[in-house]
């Protein structure tokens, strides 16, 4: 259980990096927080927000990515980490990875020391809480058109699940 959690939170963390680093390579916006927070917004597409949705779900994402980038900037994970990871999770996923394997292989790639690693973990769990929160907004039917992993990380039962097996 603990693994199928770690590897949902690991494919959205690769899935939200991707968009917000494409957007930093065309000249986007260069704020990691905001390119989280846009990354994300753009995964709900699908879900079809209402504009109050929209302006609570930036508020909740805004909030933990500001928290994040922050930390992770701190603790000296650049932007060339989070591609490698980026270019690790597709290779990985390709080669039919899965679970703890995928999360070592990403890791490996990223060149992170074990503190990096460390905190790079611990960051993955404010975005865990907002997407949870996040997914309590949505209905039902919302929530339905969005891609499985999407749907899996708002869950409550996976971070409840996550919490447990991390004690």
């Amino acid at each position: 259980m603990k693994n199928s959690i770690v590897s949902t939170l690991v494919l959205t963390a690769i899935l939200v990096g991707s968009v917000s680093l494409n957007a930093q390579e065309k000249g986007g916006k260069k704020d990691p927080a905001a390119n989280l927070v846009a990354q994300f917004i753009k995964q709900l597409e699908k879900a079809e927000l209402t504009a109050d949705q929209t302006t609570k779900i930036k508020e909740i994402y805004t909030k933990a990515a500001t928290e994040v980038s922050a930390k992770r900037t701190a603790g000296g994970i650049t932007n060339d980490m989070l591609k490698k990871r980026l270019e690790a999770g597709k290779a990985a996923r390709e080669a039919g990875k899965k679970g703890k394997e995928m999360i070592e292989a990403v890791t490996a790639a990223m060149g992170m020391t074990p503190e990096q690693a460390k905190l790079f973990e611990e960051t993955e769990v404010p975005l865990a809480k907002a997407r949870i929160e996040i997914g309590k907004l949505l209905k039902p039917e919302q929530l339905a058109k969005l891609p499985e992993t999407a749907q899996a990380s708002m869950k409550e039962k996976a971070a409840g699940k996550g919490k447990k097996a991390a004690k």
